[in-house]
């Protein structure tokens, strides 16, 4: 399959209260539970899950699930139906940068979610969520 990416947003780190996760554990879920909105394809709702703990303003993040929903059919239409996700990979930068990689499955093809979270002080914060369908940096970095 061609190589297709789609970068949702990758943002400079900026100060917020609006939410707060303790720990890993915590951002872990988060990411679990928004790839389970998206996997249905209810990307609203799984955006919705990100504002507290994303230091950017609810009406770009607005714009990135009607952004998504838009493109949608055409992954569904190259991809098939949705079957599923997994996870498959947890990555960290020293104590301040950790991320989650998932696959959201499709019949012909998959998509690779990766949730990008950073901790400024003492609470981690969603630095970037984006999807893509190239899992070449995933082979080569178990070599």
């Amino acid at each position: 399959m061609g190589k297709i990416i789609f970068v949702l947003l990758w943002l400079i780190p900026q100060l917020s209260l609006a939410g707060e996760l303790q720990t890993t554990k915590e951002a872990k879920e988060l990411s679990e539970n928004i790839v389970g909105f998206f996997i249905k394809a209810d990307f609203k709702r799984g955006l919705e899950l990100a504002k507290p703990f994303w230091p950017l303003p609810e009406v770009e993040i607005d714009g990135l699930a009607n952004q998504i929903a838009t493109q949608w059919p055409v992954v569904q239409q190259r991809f098939g139906k949705a079957t599923g996700k997994e996870f498959v990979r947890e990555e960290s930068i020293g104590k301040s940068f950790v991320r989650y990689y998932y696959l959201h499955k499709f019949e012909n093809h998959s998509l690779l979610w990766r949730f990008t979270f950073y901790k400024p002080l003492n609470t981690w914060k969603i630095n970037g969520i984006q999807y893509i369908d190239d899992f070449d940096y995933l082979f080569e970095s178990r070599n």
